[in-house]
């Protein structure tokens, strides 16, 4: 048996995170997925066991992703780092030029959020 990707999905909107959930469910026989609401508890899940994979949402409170990411690719640097965001206002974008591989807008379509992850895999 192949060993599942690891992904964690983090978002400071409970409804953000129940949609990912609904919409990734096809995933579940090759992702092995987990779904954190903030940073630090994004950060402490990576502590436990680091994730192949981590796309999460750009601004949340205290620790926006750009800030997320740069810890994350820091510490765990071969980690594919996505920015899932609704905001696409130039500033936001250029703040994650360094730490993320992809930025994509929400709401984002499931195949393009799919293939986006697989891509880099």
């Amino acid at each position: 048996m192949t060993e599942l990707v690891r992904i964690l999905f983090v978002d400071d909107e409970p409804n953000i995170l129940s949609g990912l959930k609904r919409l990734m469910r096809n995933m579940r026989d090759q992702w092995d997925m987990s779904f954190c609401s903030s940073a630090p508890e994004a950060l402490a899940a990576f502590e436990k066991s680091p994730f192949d994979v981590i796309v999460s949402d750009m601004r949340m409170p205290g620790m926006d992703g750009a800030q997320l990411l740069e810890l994350i690719r820091e510490k765990y640097p071969g980690t594919i780092r996505v920015i899932l965001s609704g905001y696409a206002d130039s500033e936001s974008v250029l703040r994650t030029v360094g730490p993320a591989h992809i930025y994509l807008a929400k709401p984002c379509d499931q195949h393009l959020l799919q293939e986006a992850i697989v891509r880099p895999l």
